[in-house]
């Protein structure tokens, strides 16, 4: 939802609509998706990249930390999926378009935000480990989080304009305003709070002398996500605001309002200023938008006190969500892409920067979708349930498809993807599935990611699933990635495994800062982005159909498994001539980390497809020598050949003495504080090496059904 331009109107007036509030000692109901949402844009954090999650990380502990010490009691609300009612379905379609525009805008090296594909799974994940009281909705949560704050009588922190609408008791704190990061103490308590501002609807409304319950017909003619009154041929409202005023026809419409004593005679006003064939249509655009912003206790506060599933929870298609799936995606332990597929059937793909003029890197991640479709879609339900569903299907055919919408080049695209079942799924029912043996779950997960038993056995348990997603990634990926693609990806595993804990130099990798020299100019070309763009959305889909399987496989700390800024930085040293050898110290525990990574990669796809793999070096001429991080000269082919081993020469050349306290610990900052002053350091050129390769429209790649499902 949302009105466009109410919060820079509210921040812009003389009045004191936002009151300074010493906050501290009180609950908090969270818009978590507003809040991640905020925190990496306003922090400064990748984008360029595929994102920085360990630095994101860094940043929500520290967040919540600092609640904690001004006795501040969070309740963070999610968004689930969509409203089964598609009363937000052209809003949708629309915001999907601008991501990808922004994704695209970004690859070219324009200013644009486009959140990282995982940021909602490291979100999720780390309010669990800190025991953060979490509930994900089954669609949008802005009413669920509105109506909890009324119930509880306490305020919501959001910058989403629509909590300027809702006539909350306790109001709103926007995140804008919220100074989380200082943490102050009163002088005469001695107690800790966080400034904040401050915003009621009733002292908004009051410098208008507007009957407060005028504001939901206000957002309603302006237009919000549901509403789009703005369509209709509409009055001009400037002409009724004080001049000078920013946002006028804002500014003009209150004053307009202001003059009505309840909700029923501004809309009939505005009726009789409406031309005879656009009346029914505004009235009942009106009337829709009114109710939007009606609370009464909602479904939330029940699952947050005694995390039973509320009766109220589900209406509708939503009731054939099986009893132990509501509770995991209540408890944000499943992702609400599942209610998309199961009560729609169709799923919208995240836009990421990868290079546009190849095919949508979530086509790499199809073939485990369809696997998570037929889970949903194919298993045998009750007749019932079938009819609520209204499952597309074709006369003569059990088939079911999904819609994916995904992009082609630039533009939105929609792709009819069939659900799909491997061999050991027949039979599989979704309202039994949680209770299927552990052997029979595992091997789902196994044939989707054309992981062999054999194999499995090889690898410890807590690297199977990252390892798995790299072996699909590498076997499936086009183009296909090169040795210093897989080697930057498992040293950026390293590193994100071993950075929160302090080390000493010789039990860590070397610095970061000797792959960010400030000022040095950095080639992005977009293979790279576009091959960990492709690794991003297999691993999200795996973990997806790993939840949906009941956890066969423990599920990986995801802020760990990478670092853009990192991974890309290692890719361009590796290509400049640096070796491993010059990256990890000899002995240490990054050391044996990545050869444990290293080996379970040699296990899954065989020592020969690691040899046969592209170097990286094939865009350099040919017998072209590369200085070395010292500044030696070496052959491609002799650098290449030092990717098959780890350290067997001394590294004492490489290490820099002048990196020492960054990895002692000492001195060390938050990489979220610390990105903002190191980004503008780097200038960025785009060069595409791979044209389109024409795909058919309207099914999944057979390449793919092979190898996963033989």
């Amino acid at each position: 939802m949302g009105v466009r331009g109410l919060k820079t109107y509210i921040e812009s007036r003389n009045r004191n609509d936002l009151r300074s509030w010493a906050f501290r000692d009180k609950q908090l109901i969270i818009d978590g998706c507003n809040l991640y949402y905020t925190l990496y844009f306003d922090c400064n954090l990748d984008q360029m990249h595929g994102g920085d999650y360990d630095a994101f990380e860094e940043l929500i502990i520290q967040f919540f930390k600092n609640l904690r010490a001004c006795a501040i009691h969070p309740y963070v609300v999610l968004d689930g999926g969509a409203d089964h009612t598609d009363k937000k379905w052209e809003t949708i379609r629309q915001r999907k378009q601008d991501k990808i525009n922004a994704a695209f805008a970004l690859s070219v090296g324009k200013k644009e935000k486009v959140l990282p594909i995982l940021i909602k799974n490291v979100f999720r994940q780390l309010l669990h480990k800190l025991k953060v009281p979490l509930v994900q909705c089954l669609e949008e949560a802005d009413w669920e989080i509105a109506a909890l704050a009324e119930e509880w009588n306490c305020p919501v922190l959001s910058n989403d304009s629509d909590f300027y609408i809702f006539n909350l008791k306790a109001g709103l704190l926007p995140i804008t305003h919220f100074q989380w990061k200082n943490v102050k103490v009163d002088r005469q308590t001695n107690k800790k709070f966080i400034q904040a501002k401050h915003f009621t609807v009733g002292k908004f409304c009051a410098s208008f002398n507007m009957n407060t319950d005028l504001l939901p017909v206000f957002a309603s003619i302006l237009g919000n996500d549901y509403v789009k009154l703005q369509n209709i041929k509409c009055l001009t409202w400037a002409e009724y605001s004080v001049p000078g005023t920013q946002h006028a026809h804002i500014d003009g419409l209150l004053n307009w309002l202001s003059q009505f004593p309840e909700p029923e005679a501004a809309v009939s006003a505005l009726l009789k200023l409406t031309d005879d064939k656009e009346k029914a249509i505004t009235q009942e655009a009106l009337s829709k938008g009114i109710h939007e912003y009606k609370l009464f206790p909602g479904s939330l506060a029940q699952f947050f006190d005694s995390k039973t599933i509320p009766r109220t929870t589900c209406t509708g298609p939503l009731q054939v969500l099986p009893k132990w799936t509501l509770k995991r995606l209540l408890e944000g332990k499943m992702s609400s892409s599942i209610i998309d597929a199961l009560v729609h059937q169709r799923v919208f793909m995240t836009s990421q920067v990868e290079d546009f003029q190849l095919p949508c890197s979530s086509e790499t991640s199809r073939p485990i979708r369809q696997v998570i479709y037929g889970l949903l879609l194919l298993g045998e339900q009750q007749t019932a349930d079938k009819q609520a569903l209204d499952i597309k299907t074709f006369t003569g055919t059990s088939k079911c498809y999904v819609e994916e919408y995904g992009r082609q080049q630039s533009k939105l695209s929609i792709q009819k993807v069939e659900a799909i079942q491997t061999g050991v799924m027949e039979g599989l029912q979704l309202e039994t599935l949680r209770k299927e043996p552990l052997s029979v779950r595992l091997q789902v997960l196994l044939d989707t990611l054309g992981v062999s038993s054999e194999m499995f056995r090889g690898i410890q348990p807590a690297l199977h699933l990252q390892m798995f997603v790299t072996h699909y990634w590498l076997v499936n990926a086009q183009p296909q990635p090169s040795q210093v693609h897989l080697w930057g990806l498992l040293l950026g595993m390293v590193y994100g495994k071993f950075s929160s804990t302090p080390k000493t130099h010789k039990d860590m990798l070397l610095s970061p800062k000797k792959l960010q020299a400030a000022g040095r100019r950095m080639d992005l070309e977009h293979e790279t982005p576009h091959l960990y763009s492709q690794w991003q959305s297999c691993l999200k889909w795996s973990l997806c159909l790993n939840s949906l399987l009941c956890f066969p496989v423990s599920e990986p700390e995801v802020a760990c498994l990478y670092g853009g800024t990192l991974v890309h930085h290692v890719v361009r040293e590796l290509r400049r001539g640096i070796t491993l050898d010059c990256l990890l110290v000899r002995g240490s525990s990054a050391e044996r980390l990545f050869k444990q990574l290293e080996d379970a990669v040699v296990s899954l796809v065989g020592d020969d497809f690691i040899k046969k793999m592209r170097t990286g070096f094939e865009h350099r001429a040919a017998g072209k020598t590369q200085r070395d991080y010292n500044g030696q000269n070496q052959p491609i082919d002799e650098l290449s050949s030092s990717f098959e081993h780890l350290m067997y020469e001394d590294i004492n050349d490489c290490e820099d003495d002048d990196d020492d306290d960054d990895l002692n610990g000492k001195g060390r900052k938050s990489k979220a504080k610390d990105h903002k002053s190191e980004t503008p350091d780097v200038s960025y050129t785009i060069r595409t090496r791979h044209k389109a390769k024409a795909r058919n429209a309207n099914h999944p790649s057979k390449k793919y059904e092979r190898r996963c499902f033989e």
